[in-house]
């Protein structure tokens, strides 16, 4: 009876030894499904939940190189007219990718090759789609809101000013939008019309629109971090009218020293006032600024500026200058 036992073990194990292998891999691993219902995502490793982890990194970086090719080869419908944009789009492609919801994510099938752990998983489009729509949403929320303050009874650098904000979020409208198109094929033709229409709006705008500054001579050492502040918002600095749109901002200021405590002090009431072409003032404010120095009432004032660009940076360089 013992060596019956024997027999046995020893047949099963020459029989599981035998047992032929896959000499391939299968065929769902080496060309995925594809459909317009699910996403699909294949992966391998160790363990079927370093599989799992593998198939999503898969997934996710297919559908973010998808998106990203619809920008860089400009097939997609939304106005991309600088490399810049393209850019900041493809950051934000990645963000929203990276933590889009996998909500009703399913394991399709798993196998066993070359001692590795293959996995296929797939994603419902109209979940992905539904989780998109929400943020596309809230985003689309906020740009409106803003884009609804313009009047056409503003000054130019008022409309300036809320498109300039706008195109903050423009990258993430754009992104969200083409996401959607891209996951369900839907029909997003509103959103991307309005994305034209404020882009081309501000690039018409942007190309009319520039802007001149001229100041007393007490006044000049705040003119350089002024130039900077409104330069980075895209805004032309020219001495020479370029169109119906250009306009003048003139610096002056009142200075008042005095010494305090062993300390220069040197506090300027500093006054920007924007004209239009035809002299009309379009923007007005002004702010007081000071500091103190043991050195001198001309070092003391120097200080002054970083105050000046501490309150351009706390502000925003048009809420600054008077533009409402």
């Amino acid at each position: 009876m013992f060596k019956y036992i024997i027999m046995s073990i020893i047949v099963a194990l020459f029989t599981a030894c035998s047992a032929p292998k896959p000499t391939q891999a299968p065929s769902w691993y080496t060309s995925k499904p594809k459909d317009f219902k699910f996403f699909y995502a294949v992966g391998s490793g160790e363990s079927i939940t370093s599989a799992k982890n593998d198939a999503i990194a898969n997934m996710r970086n297919e559908i973010i190189q998808d998106l990203n090719s619809k920008f860089k080869n400009k097939t997609t419908k939304i106005i991309v007219d600088t490399q810049e944009i393209i850019s900041q789009i493809i950051q934000e492609n990645e963000k929203l990718i990276n933590t889009m919801s996998l909500s009703g994510l399913k394991v399709e099938k798993t196998a066993k090759y070359n001692a590795k752990q293959l996995i296929l998983l797939k994603l419902s489009r109209k979940a992905v789609f539904d989780n998109f729509n929400a943020i596309s949403l809230e985003r689309f929320k906020e740009s409106r809101l803003l884009y609804n303050q313009i009047k056409h009874t503003d000054p130019l650098i008022k409309t300036y000013s809320i498109l300039n904000k706008n195109m903050e979020l423009f990258p993430k409208l754009a992104s969200i939008t083409q996401a959607k198109e891209t996951t369900l094929s839907t029909d997003v033709f509103k959103d991307i019309d309005y994305l034209n229409t404020m882009i081309e709006q501000y690039s018409k705008l942007k190309n009319e629109l520039s802007i001149y500054l001229l100041s007393d001579m007490d006044s000049r050492i705040y003119v350089k971090s002024l130039k900077d502040a409104l330069s980075s918002t895209g805004l032309k600095l020219n001495p020479k009218s370029k169109s119906d749109a250009s306009l003048k901002l003139i610096i002056t200021s009142d200075t008042e020293n005095k010494q305090e405590y062993g300390f220069y002090r040197s506090k300027a009431l500093v006054k920007y006032t924007t004209y239009d072409l035809n002299k009309n003032k379009v923007a007005f404010r002004q702010h007081t600024f000071s500091a103190k120095s043991r050195k001198s009432y001309r070092d003391a004032k120097a200080q002054t500026i970083m105050h000046q660009k501490s309150m351009i940076s706390k502000l925003g360089v048009f809420n600054f200058i008077g533009v409402k």
